[in-house]
């Protein structure tokens, strides 16, 4: 079985990349604003953003079989984080039309190298049912305890605190992002 070969996504992968992304979002569909946010988002980081990693297989006339979306991130220094850094799988997904040919294997395989090349020391992700033998055949292992928070204080009875005011001069100006 020959694999189709994998290459770093480019900003013409934009609209692909909602395809494929698209495709394996769970819960509720996705809105107008959320792929556009993303199809932004996308087109003005990948290949720019050194911590925005994706890697793609092609099916042929400009459509994509196979997609592998990550992030590096920067914590604290600490024995299993010796350079503060650590990547996150966010999305794996293969067309349905181009699946069992391997493709998820191998761009799942070059993102986790690329994170490894920008330092990241450990890589997580959340598995589906679907793709859990081929995290473990990676090397992926499970961590006990893991949770998340979705809507962070949408708890009943709990309000968000309110957003501190701008300093003078910065209002209306954009927060920076750390790590840039």
């Amino acid at each position: 079985m020959s694999v189709t070969p994998v290459r770093p996504a480019t900003p013409k992968d934009a609209e692909e990349l909602l395809r494929l992304r698209v495709d394996v979002l769970t819960g509720e569909p996705a809105t107008d604003a959320w792929r556009s946010t993303f199809l932004a988002d996308m087109q003005a980081r990948l290949g720019t953003d050194p911590h925005l990693l994706a890697f793609v297989a092609d099916a042929g006339d400009g459509v994509l079989a196979a997609c592998a979306i990550g992030v590096v991130y920067r914590g604290y220094e600490g024995p299993s984080y010796p350079g503060g850094l650590w990547g996150r799988v966010h999305t794996v997904v293969t067309d349905p039309r181009h699946r069992h040919r391997g493709l998820a294997e191998a761009v799942t395989r070059a993102l986790v190298s690329a994170l490894q090349d920008r330092g990241c020391s450990s890589v997580e992700l959340i598995a589906t049912p679907e793709g859990l033998p081929l995290y473990e055949k990676l090397g992926f292992n499970p961590v006990a305890h893991y949770l998340t928070l979705r809507h962070p204080l949408a708890v009943a009875g709990v309000a968000r605190p309110e957003a501190p005011e701008a300093p003078a001069g910065r209002r209306g100006v954009e927060p920076e992002r750390g790590g840039r």
